[in-house]
């Protein structure tokens, strides 16, 4: 009888298991290739939950060539993760996750180890002209009712010391890509406020949901480093290092029972378990009977 238990609570691990990973995280991608967005905003679902994961699925969701688009790896010459090539072209990006670009805080993992959730923005912008650094916009969105209040940062990476300053992306169009509309223009503070709806794409270079469904909010976003960092190689664009921002900059985490799509897999997960455990007890106890039969008939 423990032989069966323990057969039935490995079968439910199993199924509970497989109904997390069959769920899947929506992640909101945007592509900027030379300064003209080639997505905007898009949802892709991944089941690893890392940046190259996103990556990846964006290639594969966007790009006419699918993952062929995209290359990395271990470098050998400087023994790390390193990014080569991104939407056909070859060079490291950019890689912007909700408020500021991975690598802009010294010391953290790689974009192989770098952790998404669900509802983050990720920002990927290259640039195909080695003279011309692509741009680096960092967008959070506040939704209030039907207002979103977006917050633009322009983060500049210094390849004398390889580290990041950054600056409000004051005096940017703001536009809905889907249909080319103006939406206004940045303040000085890099500020704009629009009706929540869809997705804003700002000054060509990034976009966001704007209907609540990302989880990149402003007051989280971390400051540049006070103290110049030196990594082996920048942090951030053609022939960089792409690393995680701190704790917590990433956005604020909405609350277990807030996340529908967690709730939905919760949900799910009941609905699929219970049966199957109803279904192997009873099996247990046919098992049980059968077997206290066979063994009275030698008594």
């Amino acid at each position: 009888m423990k032989k069966i238990l323990t057969l039935v609570f490995a079968v439910m691990l199993l199924v509970a298991m497989t109904a997390v990973a069959a769920a899947g995280t929506t992640v909101y991608v945007t592509v900027c290739v030379d300064g003209k967005l080639e997505v905007a905003a898009q949802p892709v679902s991944v089941s690893e939950l890392t940046a190259d994961a996103v990556i990846k699925a964006a290639h594969a969701a966007f790009y006419p060539g699918g993952e062929s688009g995209y290359a990395a790896g271990i470098d050998p010459t400087f023994n790390m993760f390193l990014i080569n090539k991104f939407w056909g072209v070859d060079g490291v990006p950019f890689v912007i996750v909700n408020a500021a670009p991975i690598g802009a805080n010294p010391g953290d993992p790689t974009v192989d180890a770098y952790p998404v959730k669900n509802g983050d923005n990720v920002i990927i912008s290259i640039s195909s002209d080695p003279m011309t650094p692509a741009p680096a916009v960092a967008l959070t969105v506040d939704v209030e009712g039907d207002s979103a209040t977006i917050t633009a940062t322009n983060w500049i990476l210094d390849f004398m010391t390889f580290s990041y300053s950054s600056q409000p992306f004051a005096g940017a169009d703001v536009i809905d890509p889907a249909t080319g509309a103006s939406l206004g223009v940045t303040d000085a503070e890099g500020k704009v406020t629009v009706a929540a709806g869809s997705v804003a794409a700002v000054g060509g270079a990034a976009a966001i949901p704007t209907d609540g469904s990302s989880a990149s909010v402003s007051g989280a976003a971390p400051s540049a480093p006070s103290e110049p960092s030196a990594p082996s190689m920048p942090s951030g664009q053609q022939g960089d290092v792409p690393g995680m921002p701190a704790a917590g900059s990433a956005g604020a985490i909405k609350p277990i029972v807030e996340d529908k799509n967690l709730m939905l897999l919760m949900i799910g997960g009941i609905i699929i378990i219970v049966p199957a455990f109803v279904g192997i007890l009873t099996v247990a106890r046919k098992e049980a009977k059968k077997h206290e039969e066979e063994s009275a008939r030698f008594i």
